[in-house]
């Protein structure tokens, strides 16, 4: 059971500001060369990474970022000419002593993959979560600026669910008899 997820775009210099007033549909980025979307654990980054690669089809591919890390030349030969939703930055941070560390070999296989898409007359496409409290702002951003196609990476934080989005949800679970005295509850 998924719902349509909003998201605001963080401003590059500040991100308690977000860029617009009103939320917009995680969907209306889909144009964008790259992404970050940010969000609490649980929040549901995943399930919306999982929504947007079902809505793209076989245009998308979502990858957890422990298995972009380890990939070789024929996995990324799988995922040229896609969008990747490459799943997980805070996962790969965890636990090392140095949170760059994992970020640069992201970096290096989307340098390796643009660099492939360049000569596959391609263009890399990427999106990456990542917990909000694990990611280290513009000095993060300007790093994956320096793999987008087109040189800007676009911060999106994940909104919470709205009331009539748990509403939707419990309406469609068939062990929630009454979603609106389940809510009162």
């Amino acid at each position: 059971m998924i719902v349509t997820r909003t998201c605001s775009e963080i401003s590059a210099g500040n991100a308690e500001w977000p860029l617009d007033e009103e939320p917009k549909a995680l969907e209306d980025f889909r144009d964008a060369a790259a992404y970050v979307l940010l969000g609490d654990p649980g929040s549901g980054k995943t399930t919306a990474f999982e929504a947007e690669c079902a809505a793209l089809g076989t245009e998308a591919c979502l990858i957890p970022a422990r298995v972009f890390l380890r990939a070789g030349e024929q996995a990324r030969w799988k995922w040229r000419g896609r969008i990747l939703f490459i799943d997980g930055l805070d996962e790969v941070r965890a636990g090392t002593s140095d949170a760059r560390t994992p970020f640069d070999r992201i970096l290096m296989q989307l340098e390796t993959l643009g660099n492939d898409a360049a000569g596959a007359s391609g263009e890399l496409r990427f999106r990456l979560s990542c917990r909000e409290a694990d990611w280290l702002g513009g000095n993060d951003r300007s790093h994956l600026e320096s793999v987008s196609p087109d040189s800007k990476v676009r911060v999106l934080r994940l909104d919470p669910l709205t009331e009539p989005n748990i509403r939707e949800l419990l309406e469609k679970d068939p062990h929630v008899p009454d979603a609106e005295g389940f809510m009162r509850e």
